[in-house]
């Protein structure tokens, strides 16, 4: 019986982290091994509110801003992006294997109403900045006027 290729090797010095290699690989992968992800990898994100706006930062290094898109929908801020992997031509043997390519998608709900007209953004150094305004609260009595009989 023929043997099938490697598709993966391992060299470590310790035994469970060759368990931990293969155990992340195929369970835990952040890039398709074996099966296609479909929503892709999640980049680490942080969400704050301050007086009068919300702030999301989001830890994508290595990626174009021309490969990020930002919508909003209603409440639902959604981030994605695409992080094109580095051209190789030799073969490799990974020891460890965490960074994340390919598309991502972040859905954000927003904590409060925003003003997209007013809304920034800034790519430095990794992290994307996002600054959303909030909108003045309205007041019910505005909006319900009492009328008198």
């Amino acid at each position: 019986m023929e043997r099938l290729p490697t598709l993966l090797s391992f060299k470590g010095e310790e035994p469970s982290d060759e368990f931990d290699f293969y155990f992340n690989t195929f369970y835990n992968a952040r890039r398709p091994v074996i099966m296609a992800v479909e929503k892709g990898w999640k980049p680490l994100t942080d969400v704050y509110e301050t007086d009068c706006e919300i702030v999301i930062i989001i830890d994508i290094a290595g990626i174009s801003t021309s490969d990020i898109k930002l919508t909003l929908h209603r409440d639902v801020l959604t981030v994605r992006g695409i992080r094109h992997e580095h051209p190789n031509t030799e073969k490799r043997h990974y020891y460890k294997m965490e960074i994340d390519f390919g598309p991502f998608e972040r859905k954000i709900d927003l904590p409060a109403r925003i003003d997209p007209e007013r809304a920034t953004k800034r790519y430095y150094q990794g992290f994307l900045e996002v600054r959303l305004p909030k909108l003045e609260p309205v007041s019910l009595a505005s909006e319900h006027p009492e009328i008198d009989l």
